[in-house]
């Protein structure tokens, strides 16, 4: 008899029982032939456990316990640590290299993504094995946590990782959201006049313009803001070249950065500067609460008091907080509030409205 007849319709051999022998037997007769029952097959080998460590986890083959507190926690809080030192490393000037933070961001989140994947889902068989085991509570425990846990990741990408990305995708698309900015050279070049959204290359016109003008003395400022790490490049520039600010209208968020980098600030009494906490897509809590104290503390580097730091980040990102003049003098955020020309009088520059102008004596305006 040949071995076809003893083989399912997979393929496979399978045991056959005496009484169905009686067919083939009848056909072996005919046919002259001397029929032989096959042996009963041998049972199946068990499954060969992994040697490697990630597929042993990945099937469940580990314990419970070393699987939730070794594998899982113990494991993921290293793999946590390094990778957020090195995106610490990478990201320390990220908002001078987008394209970097980008890919910082992407490689981050994209191991955080897999590693959780792996150990979710070892854990998870790990407890099924546990609760056919007979215990049910830890295992169903350990269940619900890496449930929670999931939910947790799935979140953090559409409400962190997401945005953050998108935010600086629109960076690198060159900050559309922002005013256009432009500058004037007035005064003969003694003024440079900036107005518009401070966006991401912003710094590097602002020192180009700078080189170009050797009698340059005073900036002129009239913008709602924009990057912060631009901002702080512009007002070092101005700092170092020992210039004074001058606005005419509003300076409010990141536009106050430059203003501060003034030797001599100007106010016109009918102009304000305005601030607000930092913000950008993507932040959590403790992103937003890690802004504020290192926005806090860039006012202080400036010598302004800790008191007024903090009035200066209490409004919200979408709100806006403009301090009264006689403030505004008090803690030497402005040397001087310059009163309005008349009509009829040719425009001056900053420094020498500060000598021909009326200086106002403090109080709301």
């Amino acid at each position: 008899m040949t071995h076809a007849l003893h083989l399912s319709l997979t393929g496979r051999p399978v045991e056959t029982s005496p009484s169905n022998y009686g067919g083939e037997l009848a056909v072996a007769e005919a046919l002259g032939l001397t029929f032989k029952e096959p042996a009963p097959l041998p049972p199946p080998l068990p499954r060969q456990p992994a040697q490697n460590f990630i597929a042993r986890h990945w099937r469940g083959e580990f314990s419970l316990p070393r699987s939730y507190w070794i594998n899982h926690l113990l494991l993921g809080a290293g793999v946590g640590a390094t990778f957020g030192v090195l995106a610490s490393l990478i990201n320390k000037n990220a908002a001078e290299q987008p394209l970097l933070w980008l890919a910082s961001l992407a490689l981050t989140w994209s191991v955080i993504t897999l590693f959780s994947t792996w150990a979710g889902i070892g854990v998870w068989r790990a407890a099924s094995a546990y609760r056919r085991a007979g215990k049910r509570f830890w295992g169903g425990a350990a269940k619900t946590t890496i449930a929670l846990g999931m939910l947790n990741l799935v979140y953090s990408i559409l409400f962190v990782a997401i945005p953050q990305a998108s935010g600086i995708c629109e960076i690198l698309a060159g900050d559309k959201r922002l005013a256009a900015h432009q500058f004037k050279v007035l005064n003969n070049g003694t003024v440079l006049d900036f107005s518009g959204g401070i966006s991401f290359g912003t710094a590097k016109e602002f020192e180009t313009m700078l080189k170009a003008m050797d009698n340059v003395r005073t900036v002129r400022l009239n913008s709602n803001g924009g990057r912060i790490a631009e901002a702080q490049k512009i007002s070092d520039l101005i700092r170092a070249r020992g210039l004074s600010t001058y606005v005419t209208q509003q300076c409010a968020s990141a536009c106050t950065i430059v203003f501060l980098g003034g030797k001599q600030r100007y106010l016109l009494s009918t102009a304000r500067l305005g601030f607000h906490q930092p913000y950008f897509r993507g932040m959590t809590v403790n992103d937003q609460r890690v802004a504020i104290a290192r926005e806090a503390a860039r006012l202080q580097h400036f010598g302004l008091s800790n008191a007024f730091a903090q009035r200066a980040n209490a409004a919200s990102p979408s709100g806006m907080w403009f301090p009264e003049k006689s403030e505004l003098l008090r803690e030497h955020v402005v040397t001087m509030i310059v009163m309005p020309q008349p009509a009829k009088q040719a425009p001056v520059t900053a420094p020498v409205l500060q000598a021909a102008q009326a200086v106002y004596p403090g109080g709301a305006l």
